[in-house]
């Protein structure tokens, strides 16, 4: 927790993160991270955070299931004000205090893709099968490809 009654505070650090964040998500593993940046008041009394961080993310490889790095390189930029209720979760106003470790997990949690490959080159058949990408134009065997022929020599 920071206290934010003792503002601007200055961080540059490295954070760890408890399992219990990534348990129920695509994230296998979170490595290596770190913040850097200032938390203080603004013009307008907000409390103004300007972050940047940096880490790894480790999640399964959707085409050949293996673990997988996929960095990270955010930057945060966020106004907390005294009357926003989407805050309320590392924000507690009556303590003037901030969860940093549940600030940086919900911005992070917005980083994780719906899907990731780090293997372009896989090769996509296998013994008797093949993805196919598309058709070919010879390859249509629809019921009106007899009538499309029809019309082609009247055009």
């Amino acid at each position: 927790m920071l206290n934010l009654n003792i503002l601007p505070i200055y961080l540059d650090e490295d954070v760890f993160f408890d399992p219990k964040y990534y348990e129920n998500t695509a994230v296998v593993d979170l490595k290596d991270f770190h913040i850097k940046g200032v938390i203080k008041y603004n013009l307008g009394d907000e409390i103004e955070i300007d972050l940047h961080v940096t880490g790894k993310m480790y999640l399964v490889d959707a085409i050949t299931l293996e673990r997988v790095i996929y960095p990270i390189d955010l930057k945060i930029q966020e106004n907390l004000s005294e009357t926003g209720d989407e805050s309320a979760k590392y924000y507690e106003k009556s303590k003037n205090t901030l969860d940093k470790l549940e600030f940086l997990w919900e911005n992070i949690v917005l980083e994780v893709p719906i899907s990731f490959t780090s293997s372009p080159g896989v090769s996509m058949s296998g013994d008797g099968w093949e993805l196919n990408g598309g058709y070919d134009e010879e390859d249509k065997n629809t019921p009106l490809a007899k009538l499309n022929d029809l019309f082609k020599g009247g055009e």
